[in-house]
């Protein structure tokens, strides 16, 4: 629930302000409104179960609306989109044999994947954000290493050019990695561009890649940063709330689709 008519007003004003600028930081939105990081952590946190914006390293992006929406309004979301999220993180965790030499990148998805490998062995695990690494220590027994790099700000992913070498130098069976959207050409995003990077290196030298993402949706204008293309990788896995226009982009991308249980939707590239 809102607290009272200030915090109403200002979650107002912290959405029009992030919906003209597309991406606004915790620090911007503090010193612009005059109240602690912590302040605006909280309203954030709330626009983000609301749907009105997305969170990712420390900044807040614009989500736009659909048709009918109110703002401010309660949506859907909070438990369902976690049930959503375990769920496409168990279907993905499918992909990932014995023996494998695997990369999980940075995500909320592809982290809860980790306890889902509890029963594999002898997988060699590249990671390249450090809270994940402790979640790795203590459901998976593999050999564990991180990309090393640069820490984002206010984030525990690690980038830059060490992180990239340090996956390119590997020989990946497979990586999993999370996207944010995809543009009507199929290409993949995510909202850092440093991370980019690093899902890109991934891309390159693995064998196979999955795909996993909550809701992806066709952005309206240039809107976060391309890792890849659906040409290039193996599956997709998703919920089943997604759009038409996203939906109807798979099958002109050569994928086909397989319905799992509880919403989840599996697409896998075709022969061609």
């Amino acid at each position: 629930m809102l607290a009272n008519k200030s915090s109403l007003k200002r979650r107002l004003q912290i959405v029009e302000m992030v919906r003209k600028r597309g991406e606004v930081s915790v620090e911007e939105l503090s010193q612009a409104f005059d109240v602690s990081s912590v302040t605006i952590r909280t309203d954030l946190t709330y626009l983000e179960q609301q749907r009105y914006l997305v969170r990712s390293f420390g900044k807040a992006r614009y989500l736009a609306q659909r048709p009918g929406e109110s703002i401010l309004m309660p949506l859907p979301d909070g438990a369902t989109r976690k049930a959503a999220e375990m769920a496409i993180a168990r279907f993905a965790a499918e992909s990932v044999d014995d023996h494998e030499s695997l990369m999980l990148g940075a995500g909320e998805i592809v982290h809860k994947v980790l306890p889902l490998l509890s029963d594999r062995s002898n997988l060699s695990l590249l990671l390249n954000d450090i809270a994940m690494a402790q979640t790795a220590q203590r459901f998976v027994h593999c050999e564990l290493q991180l990309t090393g790099g640069h820490l984002i700000h206010e984030a525990t992913a690690l980038t830059g050019p060490d992180a990239e070498r340090s996956v390119t130098a590997r020989s990946l069976d497979l990586c999993i990695l999370e996207a944010s959207g995809l543009d009507r050409d199929g290409n993949l995003l995510c909202a850092d561009s440093s991370l980019a990077r690093v899902f890109h290196a991934a891309t390159q030298t693995a064998a196979r890649t999955i795909i996993v993402a909550y809701q992806p949706q066709l952005p309206e204008r240039d809107d976060g940063h391309v890792f890849c293309n659906l040409a290039d990788i193996g599956g997709l896995v998703i919920d089943d709330g997604i759009d038409p226009p996203t939906m109807d982009l798979f099958p002109r991308k050569h994928f086909e689709l397989h319905r799992r249980e509880n919403g989840i939707l599996e697409f896998r590239q075709s022969a061609r």
